[in-house]
Order: structure tokens, then sequence, then C-alpha cells
């Protein structure tokens, strides 16, 4: 992707990097000189998890060290207990 330097030496950050790092106003930036250029690294983002429009979204890293059969057995089971109270033996 490129960008422009505007007149006040600012970069502006295309949206679709800001959206998949999650770069919220004030996040911090990092700029460190390479041989052949400048890399940019975030130091600090928002939450990694969302809510946009109802629906949690992940931003950060393409990949995710998650268990997805796991979470949902876990979750199936937390919405299961909530649902249906156990019952004492008395």
């Amino acid at each position: 992707m490129k960008t422009t330097i505007d007149k006040a030496g600012r970069l502006v950050v295309p949206k679709p990097l800001r959206d998949q790092y999650n770069l919220v106003p004030g996040a911090e930036i990092e700029m460190e000189p390479t041989d052949d250029g400048i890399r940019l690294r975030a130091l600090q983002t928002g939450p990694s998890l969302v809510e946009k429009e109802g629906v949690l979204v992940h931003h950060g890293s393409s990949k995710a060290e998650v268990d997805i059969a796991e979470f949902v057995r876990r979750e199936r089971d937390t919405r299961s207990r909530r649902a249906i109270p156990e019952r004492g033996d008395g």
C-alpha cells in the first residue's frame, strides 16, 4: 500500500491496515531505521476482540492460537449450565 506524508510531516496509515492491527487514535507506533527503509511497529493496540454491529470481530494477526472445537465445547457447557440450574440432593 502507498501513502503520502503531508505538509505537517504526518503519515496516514491506510484504513485496511488500521483495521487489521486495530490501530486506534492514540496508539503508539515505533519507528526503526533499517538498511532499506523504515520499519513501523505497533507497540500497543486496542483490544484484539471488538464488537461491531452486535458481532465480536477479531483484529490482529491473521493467525490465532485457538482450539475452536475446545472453545465451542466450553461455550456450550457454560450455556447449558446457565439454562438448566443444577439440582441439589435434598
